[in-house]
């Protein structure tokens, strides 16, 4: 899911800055240039709010206003469960603490500008049974209330929320991500506030605003952009 909107985002002149714990975030970074854009790689975990502070103070420090923030919270590490329900509810809380702590910083801080966009989504799981399953849609509901929360947050300052979230199970999971990253950024950038909500699971955070930053079990787990215009 990361990485289909960091491509949307790419496609559109955003500059990025993308943000995951593994090595294979500079691989990403090297790709998303293709598309022309400027990418600049931040290897660092959002699954606790301290590296959600970090990153928002890294992303700050370029000096130029985020206009948009997507974020995925990461339910997909739900795969590696002990089947224990203190390991599912430890991954809950790591799985959207950071994404939430990000969004409201940088939420926060776009209203200060008057404009902006915060986006919510996660990649959908295989729709299996198991604590898997929980804990994709115990995330999914955490993401959709605090979108809901968030976005009365800001209702007067120009900042629009929204929640994508694809529900688990059924078809093709890369051409699923693909659909609802060109939906989720088509509600993000239009004049309507309902936006596109479903059922989600897996994680990511993506800032842009060019900032996108997410979290994902492949290449592109955080995407984050301070530069340019919304589309």
């Amino acid at each position: 899911m990361g990485f289909a909107l960091a491509k949307q985002f790419a496609r559109r002149g955003y500059n990025l800055i993308i943000a995951d714990e593994y090595d294979e975030i500079h691989t990403a970074a090297a790709a998303l240039t293709l598309f022309g854009t400027d990418v600049q790689a931040e290897q660092v975990s959002l699954c606790c709010a301290e590296n959600a502070q970090l990153l928002h103070r890294r992303v700050v420090s370029d000096g130029r206003p985020v206009t948009v923030a997507a974020l995925t919270a990461s339910v997909s590490d739900a795969m590696c469960l002990d089947d224990s329900l203190d390991g599912a509810l430890d991954l809950v809380d790591s799985s959207v603490r950071g994404t939430m702590s990000l969004a409201r910083l940088q939420a926060e801080r776009m209203a200060t500008y008057g404009r902006g966009g915060v986006l919510l989504t996660a990649s959908p799981d295989d729709g299996g049974p198991g604590l898997g399953t929980a804990v994709y849609s115990a995330s999914a509901a955490f993401l959709r209330a605090f979108g809901d929360m968030l976005q009365q947050d800001v209702r007067d300052s120009g900042v629009k929320v929204i929640t994508s979230l694809p529900r688990s199970g059924g078809g093709s999971r890369c051409n699923l991500s693909a659909e609802v990253a060109r939906h989720a950024l088509a509600a993000l950038t239009s004049d309507g506030r309902s936006g596109f909500a479903a059922r989600a699971t897996d994680a990511v955070t993506t800032l842009a605003g060019r900032f996108i930053a997410d979290r994902i079990k492949g290449p592109v787990r955080q995407i984050v952009s301070p530069t340019g215009e919304a589309v």
